[in-house]
This record gives structure tokens, C-alpha cells and sequence, in this order.
């Protein structure tokens, strides 16, 4: 065998070899043949093309013949291997840009195409080092987009396979990519380019992200990379002043094809190159070059296309992967997508602000809260909404009563509203009396108070609902806003927080928060300085001083034997005519057995009434005896002698009849405060489950007579006490209990209305609300018992109730609330190996958009991922699978786009279209992915194709016309991205001297933001985190018209709805940011102070985002990047 470079010429008629100067452009020029082999027509002959980086080793030091041969020679079809070499004249590096480095790769395709078209018979390898692996992406996606043409269709049938030796491909985020292209760039030809993330331009960003993306949707052959390992004996190469051991690691190698291979060598960047020293102890490029003249041999005849086009004709493509997307590895891409820096995002960011001690908002927040909120609002006042009547039978607390009015009625010499509200807890064990001194206190003292609200505090939606309704009954907000829940809290909060009137600017109002035994759920919704009063119960003895320094309050006492002795005689009617001795001897020993509680007395009394006893007959049948105070689970020290009612409990249930006891035990794992009747008589219910009515209402009147339930006819619910409902689950055998358990869950999951994340089904709502307390019951009881229950088959329905409570949480915009659910969700089914579908893969995008709207992006990456894994994995194997895909695929996107890989999110919006269309799907249904891709390129600054896309498909709706909603939530997605493109575009004309197009597309651009902010008001209620994103949206306008007083007002909007709530921390930052530049630009000593409060506020929420970041000066694009794009 020999070299045969100077014979080239003179075989060429013969044997249809090609001289070197055959070639159109002298780039690519044949720079050897190696002869292996006689000739032969049965022989293989191939075309190696190398191509050398940019100011990097020439081929001819890379020693690629000998390792050429030694990989060929073993394979004998193989005879001639003919190496060419591509040198493009680059230009000096003072002149270099990416622009016009990439544009060379347009010259090695068209070389590609000729030597293709000469030698069509020819297997192609690839060999690129460094950066020159950048011009054969671009090349072959040249080719890959030109298949029309048949010489570049000739150029990817001959194609074996790639070496990239070194070559970078994708950073962590598309702005990390350029960053390390720039770093290559150094290494190799120390050319500095732009290295701060603020600064690079956004068409360089744009070019090699959207190339890597690209390309990899286009190699299905095989390919090997190559990437440095750290050597620890060499020297450490420094690039912007910052040490780095290599620069191309493992990473920004990895091009996630299936057909990749990776191998990681001890070499500084630029000796990579060196082909015979690339191996480690189990492989090596000459093991890979030997595997492609394998296959090669192996399959001399068959056509060598192996790269599918999408444009090669339908035919040829995979209707559910037209773009040749890659199959998503969730594992794999958690770990690329990881290994950059992380944000501090999600729970663990906001967690730490609900904190021991209440924390009121901000003054800045707070002043603006009232006076926008409250504007033209005048409250109905007196107003008394307690919702219980007071007890006939209540008896003694009148000291009690002195102390609280001590704390909540004597004025203070320092009342203002500077001042947190008074506050007085009574505490103690359940059954001790707490709320009904509560109601009684409050009926007794009405006249005390302008206004008296009873807010259920026993869960998060509870007590959420419990303020919304505050609101509602101070008529502070009109019959469509009732449907906003989020508003009605802000509104309730505001009042409470500013208690004005018509008449008077300080009404002092009583709020009493029964039940208030979680006590960190609570600090976020009371109000900040007031002149109002709060009185809580809890069983929590740190209620007294926990939620602000001024509280105070008492453990409350059991009755005296004496109190205890009139409360028996007012419950047990016989009692009050003329008792015999012996009965009130039996009473007082009785009434001190019980140990006052005042639970004990009540339901020992109905246990006598109900069996028509004596009290004497009562304890000669009974006795008194601890028989399970030693047995309970006690919580706190001061239950360790209070065994009274747990004996009178079980009384109480001895005698009940089995309907009676089954009613019981399914209101025993319900919310005790609200329990709907028709819950248990619904029609949807599989007739095992669903009760007859009579028989439910002879259960009901039992348990009433019994006093172990109380109704509320006007509203036909039930109420338990929680004692109640802890016995009834402890006196329950394990497996028993789990039973109940499933049985209920499937009654609320019959009653619950389903929802989809294509939609927001506003419809819906005031349906779920009262049910979302059971949910958390339900939640909270696993929790108790998940230890226990972890031998039983997991019940498939509580999962798919916990996913479908995540969708209605995340359309109430209570993303933070439902991540816990879909925790336990997943859980649950990794617990079972729950496969099912299409469920599984639902609660994953569920949790995924959760986490999104709390912009935790990393964790909806992981999960939009995992979604998709799964739904391709199923090729359409269940309803409406392409549809479920193309979702997926979006979401993917938006996935993506969190962790700012915007050309890759690209390719995945374009997916989720083309899916669409091969299923013929409805206008409606491409609206998010649509909108999402024009807002990817939005954000590339590829702004004409952005126009275009959101364009075409307003347009398709509006053809539409009354066959689609006027107003509503996408309808506002894509005003709010078509108005942003809008706006970016009349930037770009104003930079280029269009004074009037650009004036124009501003006012196009406001047109269509004020409509954003229309169809968001109406479609989700006008304090809903988007309505502030409009908001922000239409300040930025107002900015730049020197329209001062609507910008103020649009910034006070927005920060309003944003608050102090920690999940919308990014937001609030951002629009802080802006109103303080604003401020500041208007000049004048007031605005200038205002002004910098605003941006200090900005830069201390941006620290708390991004603890590590090193300082810098900061500019609102700096915060536009914190948040989810679709709200930029």
C-alpha cells in the first residue's frame, strides 16, 4: 500500500478518480490517497474529509492517514481512501465575527454537493476539529434544508458517519453556548469577544444556539465526540482573566443524538486533532473509523441515506415526530441541564418567608394597596357575620370575657395605624369550649365593633375562602368580581388593613380565626397596622404571642364542677324539675368524672337523652372509668388527664344504628367545618357508594339527637367536631380504615368536576371551591397514616383526584398551594408502579406547570420532560394521543424556554404545530404552542418570523369570528405576544431612522396591549398575576410617551396584585425595578426618593433570587430575565 497524491491525475479517466483541481472552489482539495488494497470494482472506496479549526493545527499534523490505514486495513472490501481537506479562506481574526465564520460552512456544502455528484458511489466521513465542526453542522443543514436539490440529497445518501473532535454544541442556556464558542475562540486564536451575558449580541446568540438545536434533529448516523478530560499535569489555560482545565468538556460536547458516542481523552483542546492519541482504556476513534468501514463493507449496495428530511415528502415521515426530533431522555437531560448554574427558585425560595412571627408588607406595598384597591369602595357596615347563633346552654367564662375585653377594647394611647392589630388567643385542648366562647363573645360584644367576621382557619383553602367571603359581605365587591377569589382576599386584606367608610376613616372591626391550629398557614393573609381586633382559637398554646409581639391570651380552664353541673341540667330536661338527691349527687359525680370539659358533658348529655336514662341509671350501667385516656395519641401535655371526653365519646356511640355509624366514619375523614349533604346522595355515584335519601336523612337525625353532628339547614351541611372525627379513626381496625377512607375519596371525586390544561374553566370554580377543603383533608389523613397504609394497594382514584385538585389550584392562580398535592401524587404512583395512562404522564405536566407558575423552571423542566418521555414512548396508543402529544411537545417547550434554551424550545413549539396540523386539530388548539413559538422568536430578536407566526394565526381566528369566544384567556395570550412583537419591531425601526413605521408599530403595539389587558380582566378577574403582567406591559408604553400620572397608575396595578407574595417575588421585582427608573427620570426631590426606595426594593429582592450573583449594574432587561417568558 502506498500514498498516491502525485498518480491521482493520471488513474483519474481510468478509474473515475477525481484530480484536485476538478473542484469549482479550491477550499476542499484532495490532499492524499491511501491505497489499501489493487484496484478492484467489487472494492470500497471512501472520501475522508477533514476540516481543521479555526487557527488550530492543519490536518497534515494530525497524523490522520496512519490512523486512517491502521482503522481500514482489516476490513478487505475496502481499497482506496481518498482524503481531502477544506481550508476556507477565513480572514484575518481582527475581522472575525460569527456571521461571517458560519457563512463558510454555505461553501463546504456546495463543495459537498460536487464531490457527491462526481463520486456518487462514495461513502462520506466527516472529520472536524474544534470550531470547524460549527461549518460542517452548517453545511449538512444546508443540505438537509435543500433536498429539493438531488446533489445534496446525493450528499446525505453517501454520508457514514462524523468525528467532532472537540467541537462545542450547546452550554447549559443559549446565552452559555455563545459563551463558550467565545471561550474556544480565545483558546485557539485569542480573539476576545463579548463574555458578559448582558452584553453578547442577540443574532450571534441566536446563530449557534439555533444551529445546535437544529442539528440535532438531523443525526441519525453514527457520530463520536470527542471532549477533554482534566489533566492534572497539565499546565491550566486562562481565559478572561478566569483558570479553566478544558474547553470542550463533556457537556458542551454531547449533541444527545442516539447515535452518538461520547469519549473523553487527557488532552488540551488543541491536540485533540492528534487521531492516534484518542482512546481511553475501552475505545478509541480508530475503533469508531473501523466500525464505519465495517458497515460500509457490510452493506456495499444499499443506498446510504440515513438521514430523513422533513421535507423529502410525507411519505418519509413519522407522523407523530415530523421534525425528527429527538426520543427525550429525562435523565440524561437533567443532568446537562443541571450542571450549570442554579437559580434559587421554587419552594425553597419562598418557603423561609412564612416565618414564626407575622411579617406585615412592605409600607411601599401596603400604601398603595388602599388607596388603589379601596378607591370608590364603601363598605356596608354595621356588618355582623358570624355564622352561628349563640348557644342557649352556654354557661360560666365571665372572667374570661373581662380579659379579652381588655385586650381587644381598651383603647391604647399609641392606637394608629402604625400600630399591628390587637390580638387575644384562647388556647387549649380540643373539647375545652374554645369556639363556642368565641361565638358567645362575639354575639355578646356586636355593638363594641363596626363589623364582627368569622373566618374557618382549620386549612389553607379555608381560610381563604373564609376571607374572600369578608369581602362579600362588605359589598366591597360587585357579583363578577365575587368570582375572583384572589381579588376578594386582596380586597378583604386592604379593608381590613384601612377601615374606612363613607363617614368614618377608623371602624373598628373584630376578626376571630377558629381553629387556628396550624398557625404558619395564617401569617399571610392578616392585615398589616390596623385599628382592628383578632381573636383566635387554637389548640396551639404559641397562638398567645406567635403572630405578633403586642398578643396575648390564656389556656383555657376546664368548667367548675358547678358549671358543669348547670350545663348537664340545661342539656338533660329532667334535670330542672325538682331532681331527686341521688340524681344530684350522680350529677356532681358525674360532672367532676368529666373533669368540666365542656364536649364531655355535651355528648355524655345526648348519650342520656337518646337512651332515655337517668343520670344515676347512667353511671350505675357505665361506671366511670378511665378506659382510653392511657391509649390516645396525646399531643400536648395538658391532655394527660383529660380523658373525660374520649369515655363520653365512646358512650355516645354505643346504640347508634349501622347506618348511622357509617355516616360517621365517612364524615370522620372529611373537613368537619362544611360537610355538603349532597356529597353523599349525588346521582354521578356508583350505586354502592351513593345513599338513599331516606336513609341518609334517619342517619343524619341520629347522629343530631346524639349532639356528635350539628347542621346548618340553610346551607344543608354538616359539622363534626374534630374530637369526634380523631376518635372515630382511632376506634377504626387498619384495614377498615382505609376502606372509609377510599370510600370517600371516591364521593368527592364523583362530585368534582373535571378540568384540563388546555383551558381555563372558570365555569367550574364556585364548584370546586367548597369541595377543595375535603381535598386537603384527604391530604392531610394520608400524611397521618401513610406509614400504616403503605401495605395497601394504592387507591388509583386518590392520585387522579390530587392531579385533577393541581389543575383547578393552578387556574386559581394558587400554583403554590397544589405543588404538594402533585407531590404525593407521583409518589403514590412510584410507590405502586403506577404506569397507567394517560394519568401518569397528566400529573407530570400538571406539576410541571405548577412549578412553572412559581417560577421554579429547573423542576418544570424535569417533569414537562419526563411527560414527554412517556407520551412518546406510547405512539398513540389511547385517545386523542397526537393531540396529548403536541401538547406535550409544547410544554417541553416551555420547559426549554425556563432554562433559557430558547432555539431548542423553538424546535419543540414548531413540533407541537406540526403534530397539530396532521390531526387536523381546531384553531383553538394551537393557540399556546403558537403563541409560545412567536414569543421564542420574539426573544431570539427573529422578529419578522415571530410577525408572521402570530400574525397568520390571529388571522385564522378571526375568520373564525363568533365561532370563538370574543373574550378570553388565549384570545389574551395572543394579544400580549403579538403586542410585544409589535413593540420590538418599532424599537428596531427607530435604531434604523424609520421614524414613522416606527411610530406606527408603537401604536399598533398599545392598541394591542390595552385589548391584553381587556381580555385578562374579563377572562380571569382583574387582580390575576397576568393582569398585572399587562399592567406592567402598558407602563412601559406610557414611559416612553412621557405619560407619567397612566404609567404611576399601571405601576400601581401591577405591584398591587403582586404584593409581598413570595411566588411572585420575580415580578414584583421587575416592576419595582422599572417604576423606580421611571421615578427617577421625572426628576424632582420626591420622585428621586420614591425613585430609589423602589429600585432598592428591586435589588434586594434580586438578591434574595440570586444569591451568588456578583454585583453589577443592573438595567430592566436584567429583571425581564427572571421571569417566565410568556410574562415579559
Amino acid at each position: 500500500m502506498r500514498n498516491r497524491l502525485d498518480e491521482a491525475s493520471s488513474k483519474s479517466e481510468s478509474r473515475g478518480q477525481e484530480p484536485s483541481t476538478s473542484l469549482s472552489q479550491p477550499s476542499l482539495s484532495l490532499s492524499n490517497v491511501i491505497e489499501l488494497r489493487p484496484d478492484d470494482e467489487l472494492k470500497i472506496e471512501s472520501s475522508i474529509i477533514a476540516v481543521p479549526g479555526y487557527c488550530t493545527y492543519p490536518v497534515q499534523q494530525w497524523a490522520v492517514n496512519q490512523e486512517l490505514e491502521q482503522a481500514a486495513l482489516p476490513i478487505h472490501s475496502v481499497s482506496h481512501l481518498h482524503m481531502y481537506t477544506y481550508n476556507p479562506p477565513f480572514g484575518l481574526p481582527d475581522d472575525f465575527s460569527w456571521d461571517s465564520f458560519l457563512k463558510t460552512g454555505s461553501d463546504l456544502a456546495e463543495d459537498l454537493a460536487q464531490l457527491a455528484t462526481e463520486f456518487p458511489h462514495r461513502p462520506i466521513v466527516l472529520i472536524a476539529h474544534s470550531l470547524g465542526g460549527l461549518l460542517l453542522k452548517k453545511a449538512l443543514l444546508l443540505a438537509h434544508q435543500n433536498l429539493q436539490d438531488p446533489r445534496f440529497k446525493l450528499v446525505l445518501d453517501c454520508l457514514s458517519g462524523i468525528l467532532f473532535l472537540g467541537t462545542p454544541h450547546s452550554g447549559v442556556t443559549d446565552e452559555s453556548t455563545l459563551l463558550r464558542h467565545n471561550q474556544v475562540l480565545f483558546g485557539c486564536a485569542k480573539i476576545a469577544l463579548q463574555k458578559q451575558s448582558s452584553k453578547l449580541p442577540r443574532h450571534d446568540v441566536f446563530q449557534l444556539a439555533n444551529l445546535a438545536a437544529t442539528f440535532e434533529q438531523i443525526t441519525n448516523i453514527p457520530v463520536l465526540s470527542v471532549y477533554e478530560l482534566a489533566d492534572r499535569s497539565s499546565s491550566v489555560h486562562k481565559l478572561f482573566g478566569k483558570k479553566t482545565k478544558v474547553l470542550v468538556d463533556e457537556a458542551l460536547a454531547t449533541i444527545s443524538s442516539d447515535t452518538e458516542r461520547l469519549l473523553g481523552v487527557h488532552l488540551a483542546h488543541s491536540e485533540l486533532c492528534k487521531l492516534p492519541l484518542l482512546k481511553d482504556q475501552t475505545y478509541s476513534a480508530r475503533e469508531f473509523l473501523r466500525s464505519l468501514f465495517t458497515e460500509m463493507a457490510a452493506n456495499p449496495h444499499l443506498p446510504r441515506a440515513t438521514i430523513p428530511s422533513p421535507i423529502a415528502g410525507p411519505n418519509k415521515k413519522d407522523p407523530l415526530n415530523p421534525l425528527n426530533l429527538p426520543r427525550m431522555d429525562p435523565f440524561k437531560l437533567l443532568k446537562a441541564s443541571s450542571s450549570g448554574p442554579v437559580e434559587r427558585t421554587g419552594p425553597d425560595a419562598f418557603g423561609a418567608e412564612l416565618s414564626h412571627r407575622y411579617k406585615p408588607q412592605s409600607s411601599l406595598i401596603s400604601s398603595m394597596n388602599s388607596k388603589r384597591l379601596l378607591e370608590d369602595r364603601n363598605p356596608r357596615l354595621p356588618c355582623f357575620s358570624v355564622p352561628m347563633p349563640p348557644n342557649p346552654n352556654f354557661v360560666g367564662r365571665s372572667d374570661l370575657f373581662s380579659q379579652i375585653d381588655d385586650a381587644l377594647l381598651t383603647p391604647r394611647p399609641d392606637a394608629g395605624h402604625t400600630q399591628p392589630a390587637r390580638t387575644f388567643a384562647l388556647c387549649g385542648m380540643g373539647g375545652i369550649g374554645k369556639t363556642d366562647t368565641a361565638i358567645e363573645y362575639a354575639h355578646s360584644r356586636k355593638d363594641k365593633f363596626a363589623a364582627v367576621f368569622w373566618v374557618d382557619s382549620g386549612s389553607t383553602s379555608q381560610i381563604t375562602s373564609g376571607f374572600a367571603q369578608i369581602a362579600m359581605q362588605l359589598e366591597i365587591v360587585d357579583s363578577k368580581e365575587e368570582q375572583d377569589l384572589e381579588l376578594c382576599v386582596r380586597m378583604a386584606t386592604t379593608w381590613l388593613s384601612n377601615p374606612r367608610s363613607a363617614d368614618k376613616e377608623d371602624n373598628m372591626w373584630l376578626l376571630i380565626l377558629d381553629n387556628a391550629d396550624q398557625l404558619s398557614i395564617v401569617t399571610s393573609y392578616l392585615p398589616s397596622s390596623t385599628s382592628g381586633a383578632i381573636l383566635i382559637t387554637s389548640r396551639d398554646p404559641f397562638a398567645r404571642d406567635y403572630l405578633f409581639s403586642m398578643g396575648t391570651g390564656v389556656d383555657m380552664e376546664s368548667l367548675s364542677t358547678t358549671e358543669s353541673m348547670t350545663l348537664l341540667q340545661k342539656l338533660v330536661p329532667h334535670l330542672t324539675k325538682s331532681p331527686t338527691t341521688q340524681e344530684q349527687n350522680a350529677s356532681a359525680a358525674l360532672a367532676k368524672k368529666l373533669d368540666g370539659l365542656p364536649l364531655a358533658v355535651v355528648q355524655t348529655a345526648g348519650f342520656i337523652r337518646r337512651r332515655l336514662l337517668s343520670v344515676e341509671e347512667f353511671v350505675d350501667m357505665f361506671g366511670i372509668v378511665n378506659r382510653y385516656g392511657e391509649v390516645r395519641d396525646i399531643s400536648s401535655p395538658y391532655q394527660e388527664n383529660r380523658y373525660g371526653y374520649t369515655l363520653a365519646t365512646a358512650y355516645n356511640f354505643q346504640g347508634l344504628s349501622e347506618k348511622a355509624m357509617k355516616l360517621l366514619n365517612q364524615i370522620a375523614f372529611m373537613n368537619p367545618d362544611h360537610i355538603q349533604e349532597d356529597i353523599f346522595t349525588n346521582p354521578a355515584l356508583d350505586k354502592t357508594l351513593r345513599w338513599k335519601v331516606s336513609e341518609f336523612e334517619s342517619a343524619r337525625f341520629e347522629l343530631l339527637t346524639s349532639s356528635l353532628i350539628k347542621r346548618d339547614i340553610e346551607k344543608r351541611e354538616l359539622q363534626v367536631h374534630r374530637i369526634v372525627q380523631s376518635e372515630i379513626r382511632y376506634r377504626l381496625h387498619s384495614t377498615r380504615r382505609y376502606q372509609i377512607f377510599q370510600d370517600v375519596v371516591s364521593l368527592l371525586a364523583a362530585k368534582w368536576p373535571r378540568g384540563d390544561l388546555l383551558s381555563q374553566a372558570r365555569e367550574r370554580w364556585p364548584l370546586c371551591e367548597p369541595l377543595v377543603p375535603h381535598l386537603e383533608q384527604f391530604f392531610m389523613t394520608y400524611l397521618d397514616y401513610s406509614e400504616e397504609w403503605k401495605e395497601f394497594e394504592v387507591f388509583v382514584l386518590f392520585p387522579k383526584l390530587l392531579n385533577e385538585s393541581g389543575l383547578y389550584l393552578r387556574e386559581r392562580d394558587f400554583s403554590h398551594e397544589g405543588i404538594k398535592y402533585l407531590e404525593l401524587a407521583l409518589e403514590l404512583c412510584t410507590q405502586a408502579s403506577i404506569t397507567q395512562e394517560p394519568l401518569l404522564s397528566d400529573m407530570h405536566l400538571t406539576i410541571g406547570t405548577l412549578y412553572n407558575g412559581v417560577n421554579d423552571f429547573q423542576s418544570c423542566f424535569r417533569h414537562n420532560a419526563i411527560c414527554l418521555s412517556i407520551r412518546q414512548s406510547l405512539d398513540g396508543d389511547f385517545d386523542n394521543a397526537q393531540q396529548r402529544l403536541a401538547f406535550a411537545y409544547s410544554q417541553m417547550g416551555v420547559g426549554y424556554m425556563g432554562v433559557k434554551k430558547f432555539a431548542m424550545a423553538t424546535e419543540y413549539f414548531k413540533q407541537s404545530v406540526e403534530l397539530l396540523k396532521s390531526v387536523d386539530a381546531h384553531v383553538e388548539e394551537y393557540c399556546f404552542p403558537v403563541c409560545n413559538l412567536g414569543l421564542a422568536y420574539w426573544i431570539q430578536g427573529e422578529l419578522s418570523q415571530a410577525d408572521h407566526v402570530l400574525t397568520d394565526y390571529r388571522s385564522q381566528r378571526d375568520k373564525l369570528g363568533d365561532k370563538l369566544d370574543r373574550i378570553s384567556y388565549k384570545n389574551a395570550r395572543l394579544f400580549h405576544a403579538l403586542g410585544n412583537v409589535k413593540a420590538a419591531k418599532a424599537a428596531q425601526s427607530e435604531t434604523d431612522g424609520k421614524d414613522e413605521e416606527a411610530k406606527k408599530l408603537w401604536n399598533e403595539s398599545l392598541e394591542i396591549h390595552l385589548e391584553t389587558l381587556k381580555q385578562y380582566e374579563q377572562a380571569l378577574g382583574i387582580s390575576n398575576r397576568r393582569v398585572a403582567d399587562a399592567c406592567h406591559k402598558l407602563a412601559e408604553h406610557y414611559m416612553r410617551r412621557d405619560m407619567h400620572a397612566e404609567a404611576e397608575e399601571k405601576f400601581d396595578r401591577a405591584l398591587t396584585i403582586y404584593g409581598d407574595f413570595p411566588w411572585y417575588k420575580r415580578e414584583s421585582a421587575r416592576s419595582s425595578f422599572l417604576r423606580g427608573v421611571h421615578l427617577v427620570s421625572m426628576g424632582g426631590e420626591d420622585n428621586l426618593e420614591q425613585g430609589k426606595r423602589w429600585i432598592h426594593r428591586a435589588e434586594v429582592l434580586r438578591k434574595e433570587i440570586l444569591p451568588n450573583e456578583p454585583p453589577k449594574e443592573l438595567e430592566p432587561k436584567d429583571f425581564d430575565s427572571l421571569i417566565c417568558f410568556w410574562s415579559i
